[in-house]
């Protein structure tokens, strides 16, 4: 597992540059997406962004809850769409790096970026199925949640308000734990769909199908050799990777939130204390900082991609038949 990180760090290397112009300009645009959700947020929906939000939702819920509906709905709609320019991001980033992992070519930035435009439905199809998939996944992680709460109820109307509280306390950490295994289970079930859009001729549905059966089984003896623990570890640490690159790149506005007390001024946010002139340069920055390290995670994604062709399909020997008769 040591090689598939340090070939996803050495591809990185080589290529930093032309991946970072590919993935800069969906970077860009989630940026703007976001932005302008944030805008939303406080034109639209005053009271749920507002200093007095909490104080409102103690006093007179009924207010609050309408305009918390259409917050919700707003921040859902977003949220997807961030992930959906992710999705197609990772689809030309991938496209760029598989052809020159085989020595098939060596695409541009801008042929990867046109790969990615015509894949664009069979991307939308296939995240659609996969967001579908995890709402129904969501209500079996939550059951445990349901049950408890549902019990937390049933003592309230007995007025047994220990057992109450005490089951209402479980059902809140039952919620954390399921909403925590939801997310890792689509991190891990869907961690090739990228892969699999952009090398492999196939449409929304089998994409969808695919990406379990990469991401299923096993290919060595023991409890290492199971692919979802393999992935799980190789995750994490390439995760962990990201994440402390990811803080480095957030210093600057850290650094100027607190000069503007934006972490001591309560109910106000980062947005309402720091002015934009000097916001928006440094998210700007931000931005660039996370296009030049997203690409590392495309590489990794690729690495695994590629072991798992080479495990269980002889993809390795498939190229060298080819080259040969080539």
């Amino acid at each position: 597992m040591g090689e598939l990180l340090d070939r996803s760090v050495t591809f990185w290397r080589a290529h930093w540059k032309p991946l970072f112009w590919l993935m800069v300009g969906f970077q860009l645009v989630e940026l703007i997406a976001l932005k302008l959700m944030q805008v939303a947020l406080k034109n639209w929906f005053p009271a749920m962004t507002g200093p007095g939000a909490l104080d409102l939702a103690r006093k007179a819920p009924e207010q609050l809850l309408p305009q918390a509906a259409g917050a919700t709905a707003l921040m859902l709609t977003i949220g997807f769409f961030v992930l959906f320019i992710s999705e197609l991001s990772g689809v030309a980033a991938s496209h760029y790096g598989w052809q020159r992992v085989i020595g098939a070519g060596e695409p541009t930035a801008g042929d990867s970026f046109r790969h990615a435009a015509q894949r664009l439905l069979p991307t939308l199809g296939a995240f659609a199925l996969s967001v579908a998939w995890s709402a129904v996944m969501l209500v079996v992680f939550l059951i445990p949640a349901l049950v408890l709460g549902g019990l937390a109820a049933f003592f309230v109307t007995r007025d047994q308000p220990s057992l109450a509280t005490l089951f209402a306390a479980l059902a809140g950490l039952a919620f954390i734990l399921g909403t925590v295994v939801l997310v890792l289970w689509f991190i891990i079930r869907f961690a090739l769909l990228g892969q699999i859009l952009a090398i492999e001729d196939v449409g929304a549905w089998r994409a969808f199908r695919r990406a379990d059966e990469l991401s299923s089984g096993r290919v060595l003896a023991g409890f290492m050799g199971l692919v979802k623990v393999r992935l799980t570890v190789l995750i994490t640490v390439m995760g962990g990777v990201l994440l402390l690159m990811s803080a480095v790149a957030t210093i600057p506005t850290l650094i100027v939130g607190i000069i503007y007390g934006a972490g001591f001024t309560p109910g106000h946010t980062l947005d309402d204390v720091v002015p934009a002139l000097v916001l928006v340069p440094l998210e700007l920055v931000q931005t660039i900082l996370g296009s030049i390290v997203a690409p590392l995670y495309v590489a990794f994604q690729l690495s695994f991609y590629g072991d798992m062709r080479m495990r269980r399909e002889g993809l390795d020997l498939e190229l060298s038949l080819g080259a040969k008769r080539s």
